[in-house]
């Protein structure tokens, strides 16, 4: 008993009111709370010396010994009502409290009239409880009864007001904003998933409030802080302020209150806090008391109102009954990163090991980065990774060893003792997830058990309980300690019943898919926590019922894999759920550290349980694709399902983070594949680590296709590659695009003349110089095969074609050559034009994006040598309609030139007439591209009009503006 007296809030406490919001969001409100953006922070306000001083003068001061007394230090906490530790770089500033006696016993004075009496008595009432009481809070349960003062542990909150997400620097913003008319807004709606600081930073206003440490608050007269898990749709304001906020013998005459409030509505703050715990379910607007009425605007306009709710029930209070326009929504985001790194640094003062290693942790997982933002959990995670720098990978063996945890701190730490307590905890978790709204509150009526499990549970901190007033009566509200909290014990009895009832267990099963298995995301990942039969159950009711959703993209699969990788299950998955994954191609995309833990556990899986029988399932998969998802932390177990991928023809990883030895695994792996003819590697850093993996490409025999850009791969590199090439018969693509290469390739070019099936090479954007371009061209010219070259986005080329045109002029099999972006100019066109003339099958030219303006009639005699050219580009060169003329005048006698791109010419406004005569000679061209060049109605008349004919024979005119 007298532990259960200990969990007991005195009356005080009740009205200090510190409880969890109880409650995490959905997947879909976790997202919408991901997506805010994120690192500016609410400032604390701080109390003028001159405001202290009249406090001082006013009121009896409470020894600094006793409110010394009431601290202690030790590692940051947070309260498990949304309270962590300041986070403030300078130490807050602490108001004096004053000892003032409320207005029980009132003195005897002339007074204005009995409203005003009522008011003023109010007034030194509410202050004094937000100075005292109110402004400490009870810190986690399971560290004991601590009591901490709000300056103490308040940190500062992310506030992002509306659809344009604009950032708030403070509460003061809230109560400031106008209309578009100039006016106040009355109403501010603020939205925030569990443990994200709605319930301290209302906390806050009111003790800033008390102490006057705010100019914005100091035109309010009174200011109302109300618990709305207290109230029903019937509460009057007046009683609630009665039942929450006043001492029982306060002197004040209710109807004079009311009548104050009704007076001056101006001079009223009311705060509601948890409009989503409000003990009606199911709202009648003919029923509404006061409170809601002054929500709804129909009683106490021009009183201000802020009221709090989860995300899941603003479309409830926001609504024609309740909550209209005009009003403000700020969406509360708790801690940001920054708070997130400032928190786990103060936590491990001393060991900056230990917090480096959490913060990364953290920051590879979205489901970790996640949870960080409510400092409740955040603190969990700093205790668990205290004991030996780890945190399981699996949600449920994080949570299991956070109960465990919990229950140690009390001296529970029987294993069956705490089972048997989550269960029976469970049952009531479960049927609360299950109702209509998602019921987080209880009665110590609905635990219908043994006393002892309740006592367990409350002893060690998984429930918390508080008094909640009615009036006269009163009851105890219970609650978890965090709505995941809820889900695991809600899971702990599922899995019970599945051995005890089966039929049951199908049943919830089938309720919960119904509802809709991504609302209960975690409840259906604990479930599957090292339970294998529970694992394979959910499995197959994901098959079943959501077989069209499954894929490694979308969030239902993921969710499936989730729940796999949740159980560690040596079983597989049911065989027709694999083959919902596992197509001929296999994407992955965005994927961070979880969903990669879970896709690689089920491939791993898969290729290792299937291996004796010839990996049937991933036999199947020709082509393996990833997009911008992290594989170092997993390439040993991608590597090892790529191996069972045995008819794998073409591998693309893309933005990856793989490092040197990352590469190297998955060379090995893929190097006895006899298919595999595709190899393509970009935007990963393997800058001067080649030769850890290079040797391995020797073995890939059957490759056709190796690209390797945006590596950052040097000059020694590219020459341990192109030594490793050598013998491969079938390369006939290869691609070193984007690697800073400028002045090298005198290194490494001569290995290129091996390469004797070699049809393409991409060198394009590699900074390569003229001397580079000329030793290149020389290493290419005896390679029989080679049709395509691309140069493009070198950007020192100009005034250097003189230098290398000529060798350029011996690659005599060249098809395609690319010289776009490489700042060549009107006399380097001319140089390659000329030496263009000699190669008997170039049929497509690009030299988009260097600057020709004015210089046509030097170089486009030229291109009358191009016979087999087929299409010529010249997107974005400033050319002018003087040019565009010389260029048409020139062409006419190709006879084999279609395409004609001269799209993106600024100086094109007005010069059709000068110009159209020309491209009507153009007699084989099928399509003109002239997409946003500035032409005027009368340049696009003379175009349509001049090249009627041309568009009779097929001619495709493109003119996006």
């Amino acid at each position: 008993m007298a532990e259960q007296e200990e969990m007991m809030p005195t009356q005080d406490a009740e009205r200090q009111g510190q409880v969890a919001d109880g409650d995490c969001a959905e997947t879909q409100d976790q997202a919408l709370a991901l997506r805010g953006p994120g690192n500016q922070d609410q400032t604390t306000d701080m109390i003028p010396v001159a405001a202290v001083d009249q406090l001082q003068q006013s009121v009896q001061q409470i020894s600094k010994d006793d409110a010394h007394a009431s601290h202690h230090s030790g590692h940051p906490s947070v309260d498990i009502s949304e309270n962590p530790p300041s986070t403030s770089q300078q130490p807050p500033t602490r108001h004096v409290a004053s000892g003032a006696q409320g207005c029980s016993a009132p003195k005897k004075m002339k007074l204005d009239s009995p409203a005003q009496d009522a008011a003023d008595c109010c007034q030194k009432d509410l202050k004094w409880y937000y100075r005292m009481t109110g402004s400490f809070v009870d810190l986690i349960p399971w560290f004991g009864d601590d009591r901490k003062h709000i300056l103490d542990i308040y940190t500062k909150l992310q506030l992002i007001l509306g659809k344009d997400k604009v950032m708030l620097t403070s509460y003061d913003d809230i109560l400031l904003l106008k209309t578009k008319e100039g006016e106040l807004i009355p109403i501010a709606v603020l939205t925030g998933l569990a443990g994200r600081g709605k319930t301290t930073l209302f906390n806050k206003i009111a003790y800033d409030w008390a102490v006057g440490s705010s100019q914005v608050l100091q035109k309010y007269k009174l200011v109302f802080l109300l618990k709305m898990h207290a109230l029903e749709q019937s509460s009057d304001l007046v009683d609630a302020v009665f039942d929450q906020l006043l001492a029982k013998d306060v002197s004040i005459e209710r109807g004079a209150l009311d009548m104050f409030i009704k007076n001056s509505p101006g001079k009223v703050l009311v705060l509601l806090d948890g409009f989503d715990e409000l003990m009606t379910t199911t709202l009648c607007e003919s029923s509404f008391g006061s409170i809601l009425e002054i929500l709804s605007g129909k009683v106490l306009r021009g009183c201000t109102v802020l009221v709090s709710t989860r995300p899941s029930h603003f479309d409830r209070l926001v609504s024609k009954e309740l909550v209209q326009d005009p009003f403000a929504h700020v969406r509360v985001l708790g801690f940001s990163s920054k708070d997130v790194t400032e928190y786990v640094n103060k936590f491990f003062t001393g060991e900056p090991d230990k917090a480096k290693g959490l913060l990364e942790k953290i920051e590879s997982s979205h489901l970790l980065s996640t949870l960080g933002k409510s400092p409740m959990l955040l603190l969990l995670m700093c205790v668990l990774w205290r004991e030996d720098c780890t945190l399981q990978e699996t949600m449920s063996r994080l949570y299991s060893d956070g109960v465990s945890y919990i229950f140690k701190r009390k001296g529970l730490d029987s294993q069956h003792e705490v089972s048997k307590v989550m269960i029976e905890i469970g049952k009531v978790a479960l049927h609360g997830l299950l109702s209509p709204d998602q019921s987080l509150s209880f009665k110590e009526s609905d635990f219908k058990f043994e006393p002892s499990v309740l006592d367990l549970a409350l002893k060690a901190g998984i429930l918390t309980r508080q008094r909640v007033r009615k009036r006269l009566q009163s009851h105890n509200s219970v609650q978890f300690i965090h709505k995941t909290f809820q889900e695991f014990s809600a899971a702990a009895y599922l899995q019970s019943l599945l051995e005890a009832d089966p039929e049951e267990f199908q049943k919830i099963l089938n309720e919960i898919m119904t509802k809709g298995a991504r609302r209960f995301e975690y409840l259906l990942r604990f479930c599957c926590g090292d339970n294998e039969a529970c694992t394979y159950e959910i499995l197959k009711v994901f098959q079943v019922r959501c077989q069209e959703e499954l894929s490694f993209k979308s969030k239902m699969g993921q969710l499936a894999l989730h729940c796999y990788f949740e159980g560690q299950s040596k079983r597989l998955p049911p065989e027709e759920l694999i083959q919902s994954f596992i197509a001929d191609q296999i994407t992955i995309k965005h994927l961070d550290r979880d969903c990669l833990n879970s896709v690689t556990y089920f491939l791993k899986c898969v290729a290792d349980q299937t291996r004796d029988s010839g990996n049937a399932y991933l036999a199947k998969v020709q082509k393996f694709c990833s997009f911008t998802c992290n594989l170092r932390w997993c390439v040993e177990d991608f590597a090892f399902a790529m191996c069972a991928m045995k008819n794998l023809y073409a591998v693309l990883l893309t933005s990856c983070s793989l490092t040197g030895s990352n590469m190297a695994d998955i060379a090995k792996s893929l190097r006895d594949l006899s298919n595999l003819g595709k190899l393509e590697v970009f935007l990963n850093n393997l800058g001067g680590t080649a030769a850890l993996w290079c040797m391995h490409l020797k073995e890939f025999k059957t490759l056709t296709k190796l690209a390797l850009s945006y590596c950052s791969l040097t000059e020694q590199d590219i020459k341990n590659i192109a030594e490793s090439l050598m013998d491969l018969p079938n390369l006939g693509e290869l691609g070193f695009a984007h690697n800073k290469l400028g002045g090298t390739a005198a290194l490494w070019c001569m290995h290129l003349k091996q390469l004797k099936s070699l049809t393409k090479l991409d060198l394009g954007g590699c900074s390569l110089n003229g001397p580079d371009i000329k030793h290149v061209a020389e290493s290419l010219r005896d390679l029989p095969n080679l049709v395509e070259l691309d140069l493009s986005r070198n950007h020192d080329l100009g005034g250097t074609a003189a230098l290398w045109c000529m060798e350029v002029k011996q690659l005599k099999s060249l098809t395609k050559l690319g010289l776009g972006s490489c700042s060549l100019n009107g006399q380097d066109i001319k140089h390659v034009a000329e030496s263009l003339g000699d190669l008997p099958n170039l049929g497509e030219l690009n030299l988009n994006g260097n600057n020709l303006g004015g210089t046509a009639a030097l170089w486009c005699m030229h291109l009358k040598q191009l016979k087999s050219l087929t299409k010529l580009n010249l997107i974005s060169c400033s050319l002018n309609g003087q040019d565009i003329k010389h260029v048409a005048e020139s062409l006419r006698d190709l006879p084999n030139l279609g395409q004609l791109n001269l799209s993106d010419n600024y100086d094109l406004d007005g010069t059709a007439a000068l110009w159209c005569t020309e491209v009507k000679q153009l007699l084989h061209l099928q399509r003109l591209d002239l997409n946003r060049c500035p032409l005027t109605e009368e340049d696009k008349n003379h175009i349509n009009e001049s090249l009627t004919d041309l568009k009779k024979n097929g001619l495709v005119i493109a003119m996006k503006p």
